[in-house]
């Protein structure tokens, strides 16, 4: 089972569908054109201002999230709810995972920091 937990509320998948399967495509395009943005910004490689549009690329991969979970929640519970810095993370590990046929890694969403990980080992 995968959950995701947005605000208040907790939505639940027990498999992942074909449908997901089917559809994310366009979501993992959307990621490789997000990644190449960023290495190139990185690299000092000058970005056209029209490259720096995201919201296209973005709309396309948080709508997959939502069919990942059975379209339980819209895209603007997404964008109102979700922490903003995994929200690219986990949409980005979601479709590695369905892509690899291991979604058996998926547990729960959003997914914890590496700091928060190791604050609750310690904590232990």
């Amino acid at each position: 089972m995968i959950t995701c937990t947005l605000g208040d509320k907790t939505y639940m998948v027990d498999f992942i569908t074909g449908r997901a399967l089917r559809e994310m495509e366009s979501a993992s395009k959307m990621y490789g054109k997000l990644v190449s943005l960023s290495k190139d910004a990185v690299e000092g490689k000058e970005v056209s201002e029209e490259k720096l549009i995201i919201a296209g690329p973005l709309d396309t991969m948080v709508k997959w999230f939502c069919i990942l979970f059975g379209g339980q929640f819209s895209v603007d519970d997404v964008y109102d709810h979700y922490p903003t810095d995994r929200l690219m993370h986990d949409i980005a590990l979601a479709i590695m995972a369905v892509q690899t046929q291991t979604t058996e890694v998926l547990d729960s969403f959003p997914t914890k920091s590496v700091t928060e990980e190791a604050e609750e080992i310690l904590n232990r």
